[in-house]
């Protein structure tokens, strides 16, 4: 079984700005600098404008919820992809897609970047399951939580980065 979840994340900055961003290899190699248990490899196999992002990290086990924590057979490893497309309008999609090792878990989804009263946002929506017995139903929305998380900590990471950038 699975669960379904999608959330919206606002910016501050127009959808060109944050598109170039996101798509940039700079912002990415800024944002795992210093990530000891991190790796990053980035691609633009469909063009300019374009990204693939592929992250793995292993959890710290002090960040592991205890009930996660409690089934894990070894170190928690979350592997993420994301697939930007190029900027259509003030429209661009993209595509994520996360496993982890440690305990079996997948989540995939979309992603929309556009313009919005403020500057932009990125609306989220995807699907996690988690195949564990009798705990993997508990487990799923602490996984969606993760993922809120994550794309909230970017786009903090982000508003800084832009902030930086304009004090430079």
């Amino acid at each position: 079984m699975s669960r379904k979840f999608s959330f919206t994340v606002s910016y501050s900055v127009p959808v060109a700005e944050l598109h170039r961003a996101i798509t940039s290899d700079e912002l990415w190699q800024d944002r795992f600098d210093g990530a000891a248990t991190a790796t990053l490899d980035l691609a633009h196999d469909d063009g300019p404008g374009t990204i693939r992002v592929h992250m793995t990290e292993t959890a710290r086990p002090d960040k592991i919820p205890a009930l996660v924590r409690k089934v894990l057979k070894n170190d928690l490893v979350v592997e993420r992809t994301d697939n930007w497309g190029p900027l259509e309008g003030d429209t661009a999609r993209g595509v994520f897609s996360g496993t982890s090792q440690g305990i079996t878990t997948k989540m995939s989804g979309t992603y929309e970047m556009r313009s919005a009263a403020t500057g932009s946002e990125i609306v989220v929506s995807g699907a996690v399951a988690v195949k564990v017995p009798l705990v993997g139903g508990a487990i799923e929305p602490l996984a969606e939580q993760l993922q809120h998380r994550v794309i909230e900590s970017e786009r903090k990471f982000i508003e800084k980065w832009f902030a930086a950038k304009a004090d430079a």
